[in-house]
C-alpha cells in the first residue's frame, strides 16, 4: 500500500461529491424520495494515478490588457467644433456661361434698292425687273415680259411670257383677190373661202362705217385697210356661222352686222366685217379687235 496523501484525499472527495450531487455538509436535507448518497470515510485512500479534474489556476495578478497604465500621462481631448450646416448641392444654383456682350457693328444697309431695305421683291420704276435688299446687298431679277405690282406686304412678280402666237394654217400666195386688201388678207380670204365677188368694200369712206375702212398703210406703192365688208347674200345662218369659223382660223376678228340686232341700224344691209390682225392698222381697229376679244360686238 502506499503512503498516504492527506490533500489528495481532499481534492479528490471534493471531485467525487461535486460529480455525484451531492451536497456539502451545510446543504439543505434531500427531498423525500431523492437519492441519498451514502458518506464516504474520511480514510479513504485515493490513488495517484486517478483520474481527478483539476481546478484551474487562480491568477491574483490583474489582466495586464485590461489595466490601464498609471504611469501614462493623461491627454484631454481637443475641442470640435459643433458641424456647420452645409448647403446640399441642389440648393446651389448652377452658374452657367453669360456670353459677353461687346459692341454689335450695324447692320450693312442697301443703296438703290427699289425695295429700300426691305427683302420683299419690288418693281423698278421702268417695270423692266424687280429688286430686294437681302444683308445688304441689292438682288436684281430681270423681267422681260414687265413687272406686275402686287399688294403691300407680298412679293412683286415677273410677268409671264404670252402665249406663242398660233400658227395659220398654210395659205399660197396668189395675186390680190381685190384692190384695197393687204396681200396677206387677199390670200387668207382666198383660203376662207371668199371669192372676189362676195367684197363688197376694203378702202371706203361709207357714213356707216365711220372712218373705220379708212387706209392703214401701203405695201409696195398699193394702198390697202384692214378691214374688209363680205356680202351675206343668199348664205343661210348656218352658212354665216360657218363662214365666220373659217375667218377666224385664217387671222381675221369677224362680226356678223344683222340689221336691228347687235347695235347694227336695221336701215343698213346685212354683211360681215372682218379685219385682218396680221397687219399695221389704225387705232379704232385695234379697239375693235379687242372687242372680239372680249366677245362684244365692237361698236360700242
Amino acid at each position: 500500500m502506499q503512503a498516504s496523501r492527506p490533500w489528495l484525499r481532499l481534492l479528490g472527495m471534493a471531485a467525487i461529491t461535486a460529480a455525484m450531487g451531492c451536497a456539502g455538509p451545510d446543504a439543505p436535507a434531500a427531498e423525500p424520495g431523492g437519492e441519498e448518497h451514502s458518506s464516504i470515510p474520511a480514510d479513504a485512500e485515493i490513488a495517484e494515478d486517478a483520474d481527478v479534474p483539476l481546478l484551474p489556476p487562480i491568477d491574483d495578478e490583474p489582466d495586464a490588457a485590461l489595466g490601464e497604465d498609471a504611469s501614462a500621462p493623461a491627454v484631454d481631448a481637443p475641442d470640435v467644433p459643433p458641424a456647420l450646416d452645409v448647403p446640399s448641392v441642389r440648393d446651389v444654383p448652377i452658374v452657367r456661361d453669360v456670353p459677353v456682350v461687346r459692341d454689335v457693328p450695324p447692320a450693312p444697309r442697301c443703296t438703290g434698292s427699289a425695295s429700300g431695305q426691305s427683302s420683299i421683291w419690288t418693281c423698278t420704276a421702268d417695270r423692266r425687273a424687280r429688286q430686294r435688299c437681302v444683308l445688304g446687298r441689292v438682288e436684281s431679277d430681270a423681267c422681260p415680259h414687265g413687272c406686275e405690282a402686287r399688294p403691300s406686304g407680298t412679293h412683286d412678280t415677273c410677268a409671264p411670257a404670252p402665249p406663242p402666237t398660233p400658227q395659220l394654217p398654210t395659205c399660197a400666195r396668189r395675186p390680190l383677190l381685190h384692190w384695197g386688201l393687204h396681200p396677206d388678207a387677199s390670200d387668207r380670204l382666198r383660203c376662207a373661202g371668199v371669192p372676189d365677188a362676195r367684197i363688197t368694200q376694203t378702202i371706203g369712206s361709207a357714213a356707216a362705217s365711220a372712218g373705220t375702212h379708212a387706209a392703214d398703210g401701203q405695201v409696195g406703192g398699193a394702198p390697202y385697210s384692214a378691214a374688209t365688208d363680205i356680202s351675206t347674200r343668199s348664205l343661210s345662218t348656218a352658212d354665216i356661222h360657218g363662214l365666220l369659223d373659217r375667218l377666224a382660223n385664217q387671222g381675221f376678228a369677224a362680226w356678223y352686222r344683222w340689221p336691228g340686232h347687235d347695235g347694227w341700224p336695221s336701215s343698213e344691209s346685212p354683211h360681215i366685217h372682218a379685219i385682218y390682225v396680221g397687219c399695221a392698222m389704225k387705232a379704232s381697229l385695234r379697239s375693235q379687235v379687242g372687242a372680239w376679244l372680249a366677245s362684244r360686238n365692237g361698236l360700242v
